[in-house]
């Protein structure tokens, strides 16, 4: 056969150091040792894969921190990064606040509860389009330079970080907490400050020194951070930005960032190929993400709608281009600005929106979960099921990589550690679509020989489609899956679960094992290395302790991988799954005055009771899975829950007078308009509570959110057209006046309304 696609895998096992990093990492009560070499992190010995999701808790209602953590833990992330920014917690010189939104330790906390990391990204600088990128506006005000080594800036930032150390502290990993990375600044030299904005016209900038000045205050906010007791165990930076200079010698892990959508570009992405970015300091420190696009900020002249496969090839190819196993998503949960009487509006440049920073982000800044929280999830699994493997590989080009975006070629990349490998395909442009590809072949050379993909099938990749395979990998039970066409999800006691990354059949070759023993699939053939088994999903067994289990995409997309009743469980649903300690609890949104479908989901193994509502509720076979239903709750609302009241084309009032606010909690609103933008306010008090710049889709808004004023004076969606303002003269030519040239019509079409409803099942 002729191989279209070689990789030369040889030789290429990862020396590991930790002679130069002992300073980092710490041991927690437990004896547990945290330390790091020179790719990753490590726990007593054994790596640390993180998948890192961004959620700002001082931009979301503190009454919802705990589902929006429950929502980052379901995409698969282990850890929670957030920026705090200076300007919410110091509003004023010396007076501190860290109650309500800005309550940094509780939120250390649920995270902590939650099983996930957190990290702290504690500026004095932030950026995140935040007004001033997080630094006080009274700072501009003060005799001194911003974001330099002029020590009553840093005095100030001292006192700052001294004040947060005090509500971080007992939080560090060696604690027994959950703080293992803090990072200090963010884009230094890069990203501006805009004090122009805060006033209104001219304000000079400082973003930063350069050369051994920039190095040199680096070294001073950790000196900062360490004397005001913020112990932790890595600090971080960012690493990018124009006319940098070094990072201080080996005190901090730098981290990297990508977005494929977050500029109009005519041309692919650099992003949609390997090996497109530079790590200077790869192999002598860890390589970690801190921002892969999980969006990209609305703003007026650009108002993107994130592919979901922006977001995960993204990442994907990061994940190919460098050894790490440090994935970091900006943003992974939106958010909402908060608004302050004596700061005013706290966006960062005019053109944002003044309040919403959805960022397009996987989950809403109302806590939907849409397409591309589905879509990465797989990747995200994957990193933190084989990260351990992953961890010891190299990154190899293809003999003959694609270089030019735009290329229409297949794009590929291995880790390997010379005796086993990932291969990673990714067949996506997300401004020129590439051709599907029918009939791919793979040479993977390793030290024992090549191998070649697939042996039985046809290997076929979908345009914007994309795959992680794998060679040579360890089953367990005296197995090893010598190539397959599916993608690995989980590991589970008795399983290994795959997906298939699709259009076609898939295939396993297996060594340590003969076609006579595998059960459950009658396409097993022969090889001279073991046995190839081709099947679409479902399951076949190895041996009498392993079995394999092949999903379609959709229900690897869905799945979770948990301890559930006293054992790793995987768990699937079509609806939108969190997983408590015993509890599988699925929620979904349904129309007003519709009979919504049964709650359905799966689960391997199955448990040994299941219970709903003190129910037991039997489960059926489906496939290797055990499927659990129930009838799905009715709607308490209806459709006359809510009373609209149109004012003009352009505004509407609702009101929902005498409902119940336990009901009305529940409730969101499609709203369907014509316009520039679509802004929500309190009628009570006129406050803006909510914006949308419109971008072709409906307005998803949690109604129930704002239940209070919905139940009392109601709300109004008020629209405005798309017009461009000229400024005009008077009769004597001073320019007092401007004239409004309006290009669009603004128009509220339609509110369609829905509710979410719930249902919980506890195993035993």
């Amino acid at each position: 056969m002729t191989h279209d696609i070689v990789h030369d895998a040889r030789d290429t096992a990862l020396t590991l150091r930790r002679d130069h990093l002992t300073h980092w990492g710490g041991t927690d009560p437990q004896g547990r040792l945290l330390t790091a070499n020179n790719y990753h992190f490590e726990i007593d010995g054994r790596p640390l894969p993180v998948v890192a999701g961004e959620l700002q808790f001082q931009r979301y209602p503190a009454d919802e921190w705990e589902q929006a953590v429950l929502a980052l833990k379901s995409a698969g992330c282990t850890t929670v990064s957030s920026y705090v920014f200076w300007n919410l917690v110091e509003p004023r010189p010396g007076e501190f606040d860290f109650t309500g939104g800005n309550d940094v330790r509780r939120f250390a906390g649920l995270c902590h509860r939650h099983g996930l990391l957190f990290s702290p990204r504690i500026g004095p600088y932030n950026n995140a389009e935040f007004s001033v990128g997080g630094l006080p506006p009274w700072l501009y005000g003060m005799p001194l330079t911003e974001r330099s080594n002029d020590p009553r800036y840093l005095r100030l930032v001292g006192r700052y970080y001294g004040r947060l150390g005090q509500e971080l502290s007992g939080t560090y990993w060696q604690d027994g907490g959950p703080v293992v990375v803090v990072q200090l600044e963010n884009e230094l030299t890069h990203a501006p400050n805009d004090w122009r904005t805060l006033f209104g016209y001219t304000a000079t900038d400082h973003r930063g020194p350069t050369g051994k000045d920039f190095t040199a205050h680096m070294e001073e906010l950790r000196r900062l951070a360490l004397e005001a007791g913020i112990a932790a165990p890595v600090f971080s930076m960012t690493g990018w930005g124009a006319g940098s200079g070094e990072p201080p010698s080996d005190t901090y892990l730098v981290s990297y960032g990508g977005y494929m959508d977050l500029h109009p570009r005519p041309r692919n992405s650099g992003l949609t190929v390997f090996g497109s970015q530079d790590f200077p300091y790869r192999g002598h420190l860890p390589v970690a993400f801190c921002e892969l696009g999980g969006g990209s900020p609305t703003r007026a002249a650009y108002r993107p709608v994130t592919a979901p496969d922006d977001v995960l090839v993204g990442a994907l190819t990061r994940l190919g281009t460098v050894e790490t196993i440090m994935l970091g998503y900006y943003m992974m949960h939106g958010g909402t600005n908060p608004v302050r009487g004596d700061f005013g509006w706290m966006t960062k440049e005019p053109e944002f929106s003044l309040l919403s920073y959805d960022f397009g982000a996987p989950v809403s800044e109302y806590g939907e979960r849409r397409a591309p929280f589905y879509r990465t999830a797989t990747l995200n699994r994957f990193v933190t099921e084989f990260g351990p493997e992953l961890a010891r590989m190299r990154a190899v080009q293809a003999a003959d990589p694609v270089t030019d975006p735009e290329e229409d070629r297949l794009r590929t990349a291995v880790r390997s550690d010379g005796a086993s490998a990932f291969v990673f395909l990714a067949n996506y442009g997300n401004r020129t679509p590439l051709s599907a590809r029918d009939d791919v072949s793979l040479a993977v050379a390793l030290d024992g020989g090549d191998v070649r993909i697939p042996r039985r099938t046809r290997l076929s990749v979908a345009s914007g489609g994309s795959a992680i395979l794998p060679v040579g990998l360890d089953l367990g039970a005296g197995v090893t899956l010598v190539s397959a066409t599916a993608q690995p999800l989980a590991k589970l006691r008795e399983h290994a679960v795959f997906f298939n990354p699709g259009p076609g059949e898939v295939e396993y070759t297996l060594r340590g094992v003969d076609a006579t023993r595998i059960g459950g699939n009658d396409k097993a053939l022969g090889e001279t290395d073991g046995v190839t088994v081709v099947t679409d999903q479902g399951g076949f067994t190895v041996n009498e302790s392993l079995g394999i289990v092949t999903l379609s995409r959709e229900e690897a997309e869905h799945g979770q991988v948990a301890e559930l009743a006293g054992e790793r469980r995987l768990v699937t649903s079509p609806d939108d799954l969190t997983l408590v300690g015993d509890t599988v609890r699925l929620t979904r949104r349904v129309s007003l005055g519709t009979e919504p479908e049964p709650f359905v989901w799966s689960v391997l193994p199955a448990p040994e009771a299941v219970r709903a509502d003190g129910d037991e509720v039997r489960g059926r076979d489906a496939g290797p899975l055990q499927r659990y239903a129930r009838p799905a709750p009715r709607p308490g609302l209806g459709q006359d829950a809510l009373v609209v009241e149109e004012l003009a084309p352009s505004r509407w009032l609702l009101r929902a007078p005498g409902a119940d606010p336990d009901q009305l909690a529940v409730l969101w609103a499609d709203i369907h308009y014509t316009g520039d933008l679509c802004r929500m306010f309190d009628a009570g008090t006129g406050a803006l509570i909510g914006d949308d710049f419109h971008h072709g889709l409906p307005w998803r808004v949690k109604l129930g959110r704002f239940r209070g004023a919905l139940a009392g004076p109601g709300l109004q969606l008020r629209v405005e057209p798309r017009a461009t303002a000229e400024r005009t003269a008077d009769a004597e030519g001073i320019l007092l006046d401007s004239r409004e040239e309006i290009q669009s019509a603004a128009v509220i079409h339609e509110l369609r309304l829905s509710v979410e409803i719930g249902q919980e099942f506890t195993c035993h």
